[in-house]
């Protein structure tokens, strides 16, 4: 009974501790989700139709979102992309300065081009916190809770799953294919990968072999650092 209960423990534990780390696992941006319906009425309505009326009324509302967007705050599993977040927004920023001056002038050459870059600035925006593949993605929600959390605090049941888990997306990312518009990286995509796939299998070897919580640490950031060579095949 002693060891039902202690076995009930340990799973209600890590239940918790589970429980606690969904909202830095989701890489969406709710200000950044919220931005787009003002943006398409923008894009796909007004702009191609030229409507310099519509352009000029519909800028309180995309200003009204643009600045819930500047205070965003990006989840945890973002965290390594503050930087580029922050200069992608200093551009938009910058384009919705232009928008609001254009309007204010009665521009109309000015509101189609600045409307023109809000656009894509923020199609900028989305491109950096949205997977390009979405096996990578899922892949990383793992490791983010294994390099951040479990390796640190030496969760050894939680580092055993997760070891699990990650060799079986790896199979997922090793069959991923790029977007048509990359194609060109495919090679160099597929090195990454690679690359990777060979330091997941030699964590989940170590982590079966239970070897000590230093090696475990060691090879896992060998295995979060090739991760970021795959990450950044698409800068």
């Amino acid at each position: 009974m002693k060891l039902i209960t202690a076995l009930l423990t340990i799973v209600f534990c890590g239940s918790i501790a589970i429980a606690q780390l969904p909202d830095e696992t989701n890489g969406r941006v709710p200000e950044l989700d919220a931005f787009h319906k003002p943006i398409y009425t923008l894009w796909h309505d007004a702009w191609p139709a030229k409507d310099i009326a519509k352009l000029k009324g519909l800028y309180p509302e995309v200003e009204k979102a643009y600045t819930k967007l500047a205070s965003a705050k990006l989840p945890g599993i973002l965290r390594d992309k503050q930087e580029k977040w922050n200069e992608k927004l200093a551009i938009l920023t910058q384009s919705m300065k232009e928008y609001k001056d254009a309007v204010e002038k009665d521009d109309k050459d000015g509101i189609l081009k600045a409307a023109e870059a809000v656009h894509m600035n923020y199609e900028m925006m989305v491109r950096l916190v949205r997977p390009v593949v979405k096996e990578l993605d899922v892949f990383h929600q793992s490791l983010y809770v294994l390099h951040h959390y479990y390796v640190p605090d030496n969760k050894v049941e939680q580092i055993k799953a997760t070891a699990d888990s990650l060799t079986q997306k790896m199979v997922a990312l090793n069959a991923a294919a790029l977007p048509k518009r990359l194609e060109a990286k495919t090679e160099q995509f597929k090195k990454a990968v690679k690359n990777l796939d060979d330091a997941v299998k030699a964590f989940a070897e170590a982590v079966k072999a239970k070897k000590s919580k230093e090696e475990l640490a060691k090879l896992e950031n060998t295995l979060h650092a090739r991760y970021q060579v795959v990450e950044k095949v698409f800068d």
